[in-house]
């Protein structure tokens, strides 16, 4: 027999203790319990004496205690064949996700499109990076993903000040957080950043066995970078205008993974996810049948208390 919140034994001390100071003789009940509890329990016509009563109540705690713990009797494990999927997912984060091109602006699409995309995700656990220049933690991999909506929710760039968007650092930080599985599978929503290079990150993901999968978030016409200091200025005074960045689909052709360009569509980031279902490994799981045992002596503690609280009165 197994407890589940086996932690929750140990409330049985303080019950111990209190049985132990009802059995000494020299005990003074009136100490221990409060007047109301022994003004219901010490009533004159009733068969069974106070101290009885006291130690049913008690007894009757622990089982509840026991209840609560949640004894379980194990009755064998199912064996089950999934064919699961490990997705990483990457928020770019940079400044250029601020341009208006796509309403309201390119990051706030991106986490509408991935809050949304959650509910239809099926058999998948997913992490969630941040990246510009340097990439940093959101979540681990999991599949609590009310948790997930609300972290992606909460994501605000205002108080972000990384400019640049470096692919090399967004793939080592996957890297790490995949740790020793066999299925790496990362998706970038970005914008494309503006290298027109990516054969560096290529050879890495390739030999780091990971799948790159892109969700292109940039028009072709560009647009402005609004901040609330005004519109974004280079160097010398110029509109910086971005772009879709091309160049981006070949990280997606060249590790195996696949490439899809944003749209107004609701299902096309989820029909996207699903569909790396064809690239994930088949893992064996196990679920172990437990047999719940808790009504046992929840049952019993009831009984308890009711003889505890009431019983039949002598004859006159």
């Amino acid at each position: 027999m197994v407890f589940e919140q086996i932690e929750l034994l140990y409330l049985i001390i303080p019950v111990a203790l209190l049985w132990f100071f009802i059995h000494s003789k020299n005990s003074h009940i009136e100490d221990l319990f409060s007047t109301a509890v022994l003004a219901k329990i010490s009533l004159n016509n009733h068969k069974i004496s106070t101290k009885t009563r006291l130690r049913l109540l008690l007894l009757s705690m622990a089982l509840m205690i026991v209840a609560l713990s949640k004894p379980a009797l194990e009755s064998g494990e199912i064996k089950l064949n999934k064919q699961l999927s490990d997705v990483i997912v990457a928020i770019d984060m940079s400044k250029s996700m601020l341009a208006n091109d796509i309403y309201p602006n390119r990051f706030e699409f991106a986490k509408n499109k991935l809050q949304i995309s959650l509910d239809e995700i099926k058999n998948t656990r997913i992490g969630i990076l941040g990246f510009a220049n340097q990439a940093f933690l959101i979540s681990p991999l999991t599949d609590d993903f009310n948790s997930l909506k609300f972290l992606i929710k909460n994501l605000r760039l205002d108080s972000i000040s990384l400019t640049g968007t470096n692919i090399s650092n967004i793939l080592k930080s996957a890297n790490d957080l995949f740790g020793n599985s066999s299925n790496k599978q990362l998706l970038l929503l970005t914008d494309g950043g503006d290298s027109n290079d990516f054969s560096e990150e290529i050879d890495y993901a390739n030999e780091q066995n990971i799948q790159v999968f892109i969700f292109d978030i940039a028009s072709e016409r560009g647009s402005s970078i609004h901040t609330e200091s005004g519109a974004l200025e280079d160097d010398y005074g110029n509109l910086v205008i971005v772009k879709e960045n091309p160049n981006i689909i070949k990280l997606a052709n060249k590790t195996q993974g696949s490439y899809l360009k944003y749209s107004l569509n609701n299902q096309d980031l989820s029909n996207f996810v699903n569909g790396f279902k064809q690239h994930a490994s088949s893992k064996n799981t196990s679920i172990v049948q437990k047999r719940q045992l808790f009504y046992y002596p929840l049952t019993l503690a009831l009984i308890l208390s009711f003889f505890a609280f009431f019983s039949l009165p002598k004859k006159s």
